[in-house]
């Protein structure tokens, strides 16, 4: 599965959201989405978790070009882990694995 290159785009969401003035947890994302993974699945799954707890953190006060770049790297990270995929399935299927027995 290729994944395209989304740091540029996830790079420019974190320097957004410090503008607008979301800067401890654009700080949060930013440590997260850089840390250092054994395999890109990890790495994939580490930055998908990061964004949906910004977003879930953040709510409404995430401006709209910020959401549309964090989603957009959500649909490259959703080609590996499908889970976080923006939208009603990636949503659904968030339900789906916390309603699993660990």
């Amino acid at each position: 599965m290729h994944v395209a290159d989304f740091g540029p785009n996830l790079k420019q969401a974190i320097m957004l959201a410090r503008q607008a003035g979301l800067t401890a947890s654009a700080a949060e994302l930013e440590e997260r989405a850089s840390a250092v993974c054994t395999t890109s699945s990890e790495f994939l799954g580490q930055v998908g978790e990061a964004i949906l707890q910004f977003r879930s953190r953040e709510g409404r006060r995430v401006p709209a070009e910020v959401a549309d770049l964090l989603d957009e790297c959500l649909r490259e990270v959703g080609k590996v882990w499908p889970k976080f995929r923006p939208g009603l399935l990636g949503a659904l299927l968030r339900r789906i694995d916390q309603l699993r027995p660990r």
